[in-house]
């Protein structure tokens, strides 16, 4: 499975529907649309796809899905008399810019994620394989601490880091920082804290180093700026710890996930 990354620009096409969409998706589970894609030589049905809004504040990823169609041709938007490869997108998350917080351009321009391009000239363009298990663990992170329909003042990011695996991190209020999780997991490991399950020993090489890491203090029940430890406050669990982890807030504490799952 390959990544990609698609393109919403409102300067460029006004999308009427987005909160029927979302109140779609609400209700159903998902919602389907389709849309460009400049690879579509490489993409494939199955394929993981993330859309990112630019053009116009609030820039960032503000919502992911699956590709569920082979790459097809369809009239350009512009109503233009040509055609553009486009293929069929079933979207799990959608939030609404003018009333929700967008994973910004500010975080995924630090540590490994720097090394891929946030604002792409086309739509469909490929995320770097080396990337995808950090966006799906930050993405992952954001959706769960970030309430869909809240208001959250925007803060500017910040890319303060002393390395060492017990040293501070000095972070926003919503902010994710990859060096953070890097360091948890260089002192950790890869295996869930809670379940103790290691992706590489099960699927081989397709598991290698993939994990969520968890904020034992949810960022979005901070004031402002604080100091995050990665080792005392930062943890590594897998996607379905992590998924049950955040089903009531506040959240499950790792204690008690554990009482939870050795007591059954």
């Amino acid at each position: 499975m390959n990544t990609f990354l698609f393109a919403w620009n409102p300067n460029k096409w006004d999308w009427t529907d987005l909160d029927e969409n979302i109140e779609n998706l609400k209700m159903s589970g998902s919602v389907t649309q389709k849309w460009s894609c400049v690879a579509h030589r490489q993409i494939k049905p199955g394929d993981r796809a993330f859309l990112v809004r630019l053009g116009v504040e609030p820039k960032g990823i503000m919502g992911s899905g699956t590709v569920i169609s082979e790459p097809f041709l369809s009239q350009h938007w512009s109503g233009e008399d040509k055609l553009v490869h486009r293929v069929l997108i079933e979207f799990d998350t959608l939030l609404n810019p003018t009333e929700d917080s967008l994973l910004g351009i500010g975080i995924l321009d630090q540590g490994e994620l720097s090394n891929q391009v946030w604002t792409p000239q086309s739509s469909g363009i490929s995320i770097k394989p080396e990337l995808t298990e950090e966006l799906e663990a930050v993405w992952f992170d954001f959706i769960n601490s970030e309430t869909s329909r809240n208001r959250f003042e925007k803060e500017k990011p910040t890319t303060s880091f002393s390395e060492g695996a017990s040293s501070n991190v000095s972070i926003t209020r919503y902010e994710r920082n990859p060096h953070a999780r890097k360091a948890c997991l260089n002192h950790y490991g890869y295996a869930c804290t809670i379940c103790d399950f290691d992706f590489q020993e099960f699927y081989g090489e397709a598991g290698q180093e993939f994990i969520h890491v968890h904020h034992l203090n949810e960022i979005s029940g901070q004031d402002g700026e604080y100091e995050i430890n990665p080792v005392k406050d930062l943890r590594p669990v897998c996607p379905n710890c992590h998924a049950i982890i955040h089903r009531k807030r506040p959240a499950y504490t790792i204690e008690e996930m554990k009482d939870m799952l050795f007591s059954n």
